[in-house]
């Protein structure tokens, strides 16, 4: 024979309230009423209508969309429904009122069936709660780890954001742990992966997003490109990360300068309160106690200078030759040899009427005329600046704060 002890709808009707008992019972009061599997209350949380052959639960409150009502008879066993006395008459009501209540009874509580299942009374049995003779469930924090096989909580048996960084143990989650596919971006929540629970060697390139790992994301010995770094930019504007070097002032804090604000006290404790100025400078290694360019202090200018030095001048003089005539016509010959003997002394010019007989040295038959030339040392090219340099190309340098 079939018999109902429960009645489950879903609601399905927007803001409706009444759902039907589909099973018979003694007493109102012998109905029990679970939304989304809490137990509810008669009056707190609804009210029992009944109207001739159909009783309903009139929620007080619409379920809302999808919600799932359970109605199920619990009938009152603590005393039985009629009882007799000596010498009492006995109505046949009364009978069929106590087979009903026993009746009714067994179907709630289940008997030996021919499949060898078993119900039990409802209520809380500790770690289970028995609903009905169909419905058992586990009460919060009965199941424990050493309950729980390997591989048998999957990505939906997870509450989206419940596996946090602090419920992670260090390398705790190892692949075979880990049922195929289980952990989705859904189930973790943010910042859940920590660098412990990173493997060695795990993020490899494919992993990276073009652009994911930025200059102030790479740590290196002594940082890579360390504050108080200076490069030379090709741009006009120093890029993200760095100032001009042109002498500006700096806080040693959070400032603006440049238009740029951040904290600037890592880079003033390497420079002090302003930045280089190194617009239209050329860089020399710091001396530091080598003794090449000695008592200097780093960042220090220094002024141009031209090593003391001479210049060697070599002059070359071509004598294309000249005559001298006797102006005498007394001579011994015309080659004026000296082979005659007239020894007297000559009237003598030259051909360039600039030399006279006191010129003459007679032991050598040679004049002795100076004729000073000046040398002028012209330079290569023109002064420009006031400055001496090698071939050069502008760039901006930038230093990092």
């Amino acid at each position: 024979m079939t018999y109902t002890t429960e009645t489950n709808h879903t609601q399905t009707v927007t803001g409706n309230r009444d759902f039907s008992v589909g099973f018979p019972f003694l007493a109102t009061a012998d109905i029990k009423v679970q939304l989304n599997g809490t137990t509810k209350t008669l009056t707190n949380d609804y009210t029992i209508v009944q109207s001739g052959a159909n009783t309903t639960i009139n929620f007080n409150t619409a379920p809302a969309d999808n919600a799932t009502i359970r109605i199920f008879r619990d009938t009152d066993i603590e005393a039985i429904e009629a009882t007799y006395t000596a010498g009492s008459s006995i109505r046949s009501s009364d009978l069929n009122t106590n087979n009903t209540q026993l009746l009714y009874a067994a179907q709630e509580f289940g008997t030996l069936k021919s499949d060898n299942s078993v119900s039990f009374t409802l209520g809380d049995k500790g770690d289970i709660s028995v609903n009905s003779s169909s419905d058992w469930t586990l009460n919060n924090n009965s199941v424990e780890i050493a309950n729980m096989a390997n591989n048998s909580v999957g990505t939906s048996e997870l509450v989206n954001d419940a596996v946090t960084d602090i419920k992670v143990a260090n390398d705790a989650i190892a692949t075979a742990s880990l049922k195929d596919n289980a952990v989705t971006i859904a189930k973790m929540a943010d910042n859940s992966v920590n660098t412990s629970e990173i493997v060695n060697s795990a993020v490899t390139t494919d992993k990276l997003a073009n652009g994911a790992v930025t200059a102030a994301k790479v740590s290196a010995p002594g940082g890579f490109n360390p504050v108080g770094t200076v490069i030379w930019y090709a741009g006009s504007s120093a890029p993200s990360g760095y100032l001009k070097c042109n002498g500006d002032s700096i806080a040693n804090g959070s400032g603006t300068t440049q238009g740029v604000t951040a904290n600037f006290s890592a880079l003033y404790a390497v420079v002090g309160s302003t930045v280089p100025d190194l617009r239209g400078e050329f860089i020399r290694g710091w001396d530091d106690g080598r003794g090449t360019d000695s008592g200097r202090s780093i960042r220090t200018s220094q002024g141009d200078a031209n090593h003391s030095h001479s210049h060697g001048i070599s002059v070359s003089v071509s004598d294309s030759g000249h005559k001298h005539w006797i102006s005498s016509a007394t001579k011994d010959d015309g080659n004026m040899t000296g082979t005659g003997s007239n020894t007297q002394d000559y009237g003598l010019f030259a051909d360039n009427g600039s030399y006279s007989a006191d010129d003459l040295d007679r032991s050598t038959g040679r004049y002795n005329k100076t004729n000073t030339t000046g040398i002028g040392v012209s330079a290569s090219i023109a002064n420009e600046g006031g400055e001496s340099r090698p071939r050069n190309i502008a760039l901006l340098a930038c230093i990092k704060y």
